[in-house]
């Protein structure tokens, strides 16, 4: 928890965006935390955040990469607990699928209507062991 953190609960007009919040945002987010933590942190609302990514270009470029570390920083630590048996894997399914939109559905181009299938057929020298591919196409 930050020393600098507002500890106010008042309502009322945002407050304005200043430069500082650039790197503010950069390392909260890039150590894991979210928007929403980051709006606590600096006592405004996510909404507020996300007005001033709209009128500021360069903030809005920071929390985009902020988010993407934010993101790599949680799969490295995937990675580390993956072969835990102490973590309770469907919590971890859960956490990622609602922070970063993950899916167990596979992901289809946008240029493809339907998937299509492949059908190979290998002709095999056993003799010299080649392997020629002699019908390759999509159905």
């Amino acid at each position: 928890m930050s020393d600098k953190r507002v500890k106010s609960t008042a309502l009322g007009r945002p407050t304005a965006y200043k430069t500082e919040h650039d790197k503010i945002a950069y390392d909260f987010l890039a150590g894991g935390k979210s928007i929403i933590q980051l709006g606590r942190e600096l006592g405004v609302a996510r909404s507020t955040i996300y007005k001033w990514a709209e009128v500021n270009p360069s903030f809005s470029d920071i929390l985009e990469v902020a988010r993407e570390h934010s993101q790599a920083f949680w799969e490295d630590r995937l990675e580390e607990m993956m072969y835990s048996k102490e973590v309770n894997a469907p919590l971890v399914k859960l956490y990622f699928a609602n922070r970063f939109k993950w899916h167990d559905k596979p992901e289809v181009d946008e240029d493809e209507t339907k998937a299509q299938s492949l059908n190979v057929t290998f002709d095999v020298k056993p003799a010299v062991g080649d392997v020629k591919v002699t019908n390759a196409k999509t159905e």
